[in-house]
């Protein structure tokens, strides 16, 4: 699976991943707090958020804290994460933020599960694909966020509310998915040291290019081919056992292979999550594949290029839940000693799911491959319409970060 070339200018921006949500209406319950590991009680990031026997749910950020809505009154909230057993707790009706402590999971395993091929396991799994994925199309609410990192500071944050429309996965490929921006807005630090033009690949539309199980460019024989596949000791997602398969390249080819981990559910063979790097053994390599211009005098060094993919599972079928990317990278200039290390995040979150007659997002709607989200994000905010879909809480650092722009913005 390749990242496809979108070229976009930005304020050190990375766009992977930008999706939708159009529901505008009000969200009246919430539950917020933040989750913690039982014995340390370090907070636990990226744990998935829902409510029992709804639609709605969303993560925790780097710091444990998460908030989730929704517009019909919750009985329970779930949480789980890889290598923890699921919490389920009582909707807290008085509204006060709760303290969610998951302890370690346990498991007995099978020697079987030790020692099962690892090319078995994956083939079975991409033969079944079409069983444990949406045959009819779907259309979801997403919510989005990236930011950029210069060191420790915050000088880029945007986040969008859009949608997401999903054809079946009965037949392989990517054709008719797209995405639709709908409101969205931008914070960018007013210092114009902070500012660097460089075009990167990325974009909006890689919402549903990095799709992994549906666009067929790493599942396959001849991609495969690449790697080494060795099995891993089994992990649990939730409560759901998973096989755990590990990626090594053991050739070399002109683009950048992956080094990672494919989990596999045990029981229905279903891809749970993909968590990928690049291999930087040749960084000029990954360099000419995910950059598209930089200035004259300016040299350009990625240090990290990772993918996280998630599906959930829901009434027998599984769907995209959660995506993030990551790359970090340095720039100086080549009459300077110094170099400057930059961090651009992006993440994803379904917030909700429509099926059945699903409206398909109309051409002129659709977020093209050459659309810049930058461009079309408002830096005013409209609080009354943002209050109900903060989805995914910001860090305390980035709240930060936003307060010192927009009291910085203020004054000049």
């Amino acid at each position: 699976m390749r990242l496809k070339a979108i070229i976009f200018p930005i304020l050190l921006l990375v766009s992977f991943l930008a999706y939708a949500q159009t529901d505008t209406q009000p969200l009246p319950f919430s539950v917020s707090g933040i989750v913690v590991d039982a014995e340390t009680e370090r907070p636990l990031p990226y744990v998935g958020v829902s409510f029992s026997g709804l639609k709605y749910a969303t993560v925790t950020n780097t710091d444990g804290i998460f908030t989730l809505k929704s517009s019909v009154e919750p009985q329970t909230v779930d949480f789980s994460l890889l290598g923890y057993k699921t919490v389920r707790i009582m909707f807290p009706k008085d509204g006060k933020p709760v303290t969610v402590k998951m302890p370690r999971g346990s498991m007995t395993l099978e020697g079987a599960l030790v020692i099962a091929d690892p090319y078995s396991v994956l083939d079975k799994a991409i033969s079944k694909i079409r069983d444990n994925y949406p045959r009819e199309p779907e259309l979801f609410d997403c919510f989005y966020r990236e930011t950029v990192q210069k060191r420790h500071k915050y000088i880029y944050i945007t986040e969008a509310v859009s949608r997401m429309y999903k054809t079946s996965y009965y037949r392989p490929g990517l054709y008719g998915d797209k995405t639709a921006v709908d409101k969205s807005r931008i914070l960018i630090s007013p210092d114009k040291k902070d500012t660097l033009s460089v075009k990167i690949v990325g974009g909006p539309t890689q919402a549903v290019m990095l799709d992994i199980v549906k666009n067929d460019d790493l599942l396959n024989a001849r991609e495969l081919s690449n790697y080494e596949l060795r099995m891993e000791l089994p992990e649990m997602i939730g409560d759901r056992l998973q096989f755990a398969i590990r990626l090594i390249p053991r050739i070399e080819q002109p683009y950048p292979l992956y080094n990672g981990v494919i989990y596999i559910d045990r029981e229905t063979y279903a891809f749970t999550r993909f968590e990928l790097d690049y291999d930087m053994s040749d960084k000029e390599k990954v360099s000419r594949f995910i950059l598209i211009s930089k200035p004259p005098g300016l040299r350009f060094t990625p240090t990290q290029v990772s993918i996280r993919y998630d599906y959930s599972l829901s009434e027998g079928v599984s769907r995209v839940s959660y995506v993030s990317s990551t790359i970090r990278f340095k720039c100086d200039w080549k009459k300077k000693l110094l170099r400057t290390d930059f961090t651009a995040v992006s993440e994803l979150v379904t917030t909700d799911r429509h099926s059945g007659e699903v409206d398909l997002i109309p051409k002129k709607e659709a977020f093209s491959s050459r659309d810049i989200l930058s461009d079309k994000a408002a830096t005013d905010f409209d609080p009354e319409f943002w209050k109900d879909y903060n989805i995914i809480e910001p860090t305390e650092s980035l709240d930060k970060a936003i307060s010192r722009i927009v009291r910085k913005t203020e004054r000049n």
